[in-house]
C-alpha cells in the first residue's frame, strides 16, 4: 500500500494531551520540536513554490550567433578572366544569357555558433536567424536619381515564418557599398545606460536589464554605506552618486521612476559590406561577425533540485504515521488511566456517571428514549437499592431529573442526537417495510379450491 493511498491521521493525533507535562517530563522537549517543525514546514513550503514558479519561467542561455554577409554576382560582363563565353569560331556560345541584365544578390545569413564540446548527439536544435531579430535595415550607397529602391527594411511580424537568411537583389554591374542594420531581439528588455558617470560608478559595461541596474545601483550603496540609519528608505549620495543623480539624498523607492532619465534603447549592430560584382559569381565578406543572443532552453529536467527532497518523502510520511500512532496510544493511555483514577476516587458516583452514559448510548441504538430511560432509571434504583435503602423521596428526586433532561433543549444538540435520529428512522422504515412484505405475501398467495372427486 503506498503511503499516499494511505489514510491521514488528524492532526489532533500529533498533539499531546494536557498536563502531561506532570507525568512525563520529556514532553517538553516534544513540543520544542513541534514548534520548530512547524518553522521549518513553513520555510519549506515557501522554499518549494519558489523553485516550482522558477521552473515554470523559461531559462535563457546566452549563446554566439554568427553573422555573415555575402553577395552573389550573374550576368557581369566583366567578370573574371577565363569565364569568356565565346567558342572556338569566335561565336557566342550562350546567346540567351547575353540579353539578361547584369544583377547581383546581396545575402545576409547568420546561424548560432555550437559550445565547445558539443557532438550530433548533443547538439542543440537549430534555431533560425530571424528568430534573433526584431529588424532588419539595409542601405544601399546608390545614385538616389537612378534608383529609388535604395532603402530595404524588414520587421518582424505578428505570424511570420522564420528564415536563416534574407536575399537583397538588384540590377547593377558596379560594386555597390552596403549598410546592415540589425536591431537584435533579446527575452528581456535590455537598455542602454546613457550616463557615462553613472556607468563606470556602477561597472556596468554592456545592456542592462531595469532589475540588473537596480540590483547594481543596491550593491553600489550597501558597498558604501550610503543608507540613512534612520530612515532606511533614504539615500545619501556620495559625491560621484550626487552628480549623477543631480539631488544629495534620494529615495529608494523613486528610484523606479528615475530609470527614464538613465535607461535607452541599445545601439542596433552596423555592419558595412562592399559589393563585389567583379570578383566572381560568389563574393564572401572578410569578417564575420559574433553576437551574443539568449536562446530558451526547452529540455529541462523538472525535478532538479526536488529529486532529494522528493526521495525522502515517503521516509517522512512513514516516521509521521509512526508518530501519529504514538500519540493515539498516549491518548489511549491517558483515556484508560483517568478511567481508572476516577473509579478509585468514588467508585459510587462513578459507577451513576457511568450508568448514565451507558444508557444515552443505548437509547442512540434502540432509538427509543423511554426505553433509555427506564433502563437508566431501573438502574440506578438497583445500585441505589444495592448500596443503601431506596427512598420515596429519592425515586422522586431521581423521576424529576430524568423528566427534566428530556425535556431540555439542549438535549438534541447533543453530538449524538442527530445519529439517534437516524437510527430511530431506520427502526421504523423496517418496521413498516416488515408490514408491507407481510400484506403483499398475503394478497399473492390465493384461496385454495376444493378438489374435485
Amino acid at each position: 500500500m503506498s503511503v499516499s493511498g494511505a489514510k491521514r491521521k488528524r492532526l489532533i493525533e500529533k498533539s499531546l494531551p494536557p498536563k502531561i507535562e506532570a507525568y512525563i517530563p520529556e514532553s517538553r522537549l516534544f513540543l520544542q520540536l513541534q514548534a520548530l517543525e512547524r518553522k521549518l514546514d513553513t520555510k519549506i513550503v515557501r522554499k518549494r513554490l519558489e523553485v516550482q514558479e522558477a521552473l515554470g519561467r523559461p531559462v535563457y542561455k546566452k549563446r554566439i550567433l554568427r553573422i555573415f554577409v555575402s553577395n552573389l554576382a550573374t550576368n557581369q560582363t566583366g567578370a573574371a578572366a577565363g569565364n569568356d563565353d565565346t567558342d572556338a569560331d569566335g561565336k557566342d556560345a550562350k546567346p540567351e544569357a547575353a540579353t539578361e541584365a547584369p544583377s547581383w544578390t546581396l545575402r545576409v545569413e547568420g546561424r548560432l555558433v555550437d559550445p565547445p564540446g558539443t557532438t550530433w548527439k548533443t547538439r542543440p536544435a537549430p534555431h533560425k536567424f530571424s528568430e534573433f531579430l526584431n529588424s532588419m535595415v539595409v542601405e544601399l550607397d546608390r545614385d538616389p536619381g537612378l534608383h529609388s529602391d535604395n532603402v530595404v527594411q524588414w520587421r518582424r511580424g505578428a505570424a511570420e515564418n522564420d528564415v536563416d537568411g534574407f536575399e537583397i537583389k538588384r540590377r547593377g554591374d558596379d560594386d555597390v557599398r552596403a549598410k546592415v542594420i540589425l536591431d537584435i531581439r533579446t527575452a528581456t528588455d535590455r537598455f542602454k545606460v546613457n550616463h557615462p558617470l553613472l556607468r563606470e560608478l556602477l561597472d556596468i559595461r554592456g545592456p542592462v536589464s531595469k532589475a540588473g541596474f537596480i540590483m547594481k545601483l543596491w550593491q553600489y550603496i550597501k558597498l558604501n554605506n550610503l543608507q540613512d540609519s534612520d530612515d532606511p528608505d533614504q539615500i545619501r549620495c556620495d559625491a560621484g552618486l550626487q552628480q549623477a543623480l543631480g539631488s544629495p539624498v534620494v529615495s529608494f523607492t523613486a528610484i523606479p521612476q528615475m530609470l527614464h532619465a538613465f535607461l535607452t534603447r541599445p545601439d542596433p549592430i552596423v555592419i558595412e559590406y562592399t559589393v563585389r560584382v567583379h570578383e566572381g559569381e560568389y563574393h564572401m565578406g572578410t569578417y564575420a561577425f559574433d553576437v551574443e543572443v539568449e536562446v530558451e532552453e526547452h529540455a529541462r529536467h523538472s525535478t532538479g533540485p526536488l529529486a532529494s527532497i522528493q526521495s525522502r518523502h515517503r521516509e517522512l510520511a512513514h516516521i509521521e504515521n509512526q508518530l501519529a500512532q504514538k500519540m493515539q496510544d498516549i491518548h489511549n493511555a491517558r483515556t484508560k488511566r483517568d478511567f481508572l483514577r476516577s473509579f478509585a476516587g468514588d467508585p459510587v458516583a462513578f459507577i451513576h456517571r457511568w450508568i448514565d452514559n451507558q444508557t444515552k448510548d443505548l437509547e442512540v441504538i434502540l432509538g427509543d428514549r423511554r426505553h433509555g430511560l427506564e433502563a437508566a432509571l431501573g438502574a440506578i434504583m438497583a445500585a441505589d437499592s444495592s448500596a443503601q435503602e431506596m427512598t420515596d423521596e429519592r425515586r422522586h428526586v431521581l423521576e424529576n431529573e430524568a423528566s427534566k433532561w428530556l425535556k431540555e433543549s439542549a438535549l438534541y444538540d447533543e453530538p449524538w442526537a442527530e445519529e439517534a435520529v437516524f437510527h430511530y428512522l431506520s427502526a421504523k422504515t423496517q418496521e413498516r417495510m416488515q408490514q408491507l412484505l407481510q400484506q403483499q405475501q398475503q394478497q399473492q398467495t390465493p384461496a385454495q379450491a376444493p378438489s374435485m372427486p
